[in-house]
């Protein structure tokens, strides 16, 4: 097999013994290129996570890995456009999810309900993660508008522990209210605050 990284070409035999061997060698270029690792490309295949796995469950096929590394300002843009199309592509599921709750939610509403929190869980870490790193600065556009979307995000945070409550409590027209009106807001002032401070060139990889 051959693993295309930082303009260097590695070759292996496909061995899973190689494997420990392989994603040494990897993270020692990582490190020396200041870059951090976005996701492998194996034989044309998208590869996020789990390499090991991976790797134990297809050596016998791999042809061709591209480790594709990101710089600092890359990584965070590609997040923060994520991020920015995530809360621009949700007005219409929020809505249905409202709408549910004021009736009687099907199970395809639980569903998608575990969705949103799992969506609302990683723009929270993913924020938490950048606004602590000492790069931020040299990274956005305008670091008053990153204070601002900051603001936002921290109320997020207040609306989905709301969120929470009402559901423990079965309170399910609390809860279509906390969506339709109070996360759909915050959504909507999120993606204005985000669209100033990123390229929409940037390359990304979406949430679900």
């Amino acid at each position: 097999m051959k693993i295309f990284i930082e303009n260097q070409i590695l070759e292996y035999e496909n061995d899973k013994n190689q494997i420990d061997n392989i994603l040494v060698e990897i993270d020692n270029i990582i490190e020396k290129s200041s870059k951090t690792l976005s996701h492998m490309v194996i034989d044309d295949n998208e590869i996020m996570g789990d390499y090991y796995d991976y790797f134990l469950n297809n050596i016998n096929n791999i042809n061709k890995i591209e480790v594709i590394l990101l710089t600092y300002k890359e990584l965070i843009e590609g997040i923060l456009l994520s991020t920015l199309n995530y809360l621009e592509r949700t007005p219409q599921i929020i809505e249905g999810l409202a709408n549910a709750f004021y009736k009687n939610p099907t199970k395809e509403s639980w569903n998608d309900l575990n969705d949103l929190f799992e969506a609302l869980s990683w723009i929270i870490d993913t924020f938490a993660s950048i606004d602590q790193d000492h790069r931020l600065k040299d990274t956005i556009l305008s670091y008053e508008n990153w204070n601002l979307y900051a603001k936002e995000v921290l109320s997020l945070k207040e609306i989905l522990a709301n969120l929470e409550e009402a559901l423990a409590n079965n309170d399910y027209v609390s809860t279509a209210d906390i969506l339709s009106y109070e996360i759909a807001s915050v959504f909507k002032e999120m993606g204005d605050k985000l669209s100033i401070l990123i390229n929409r060139e940037v390359n990304l990889y979406d949430l679900n």
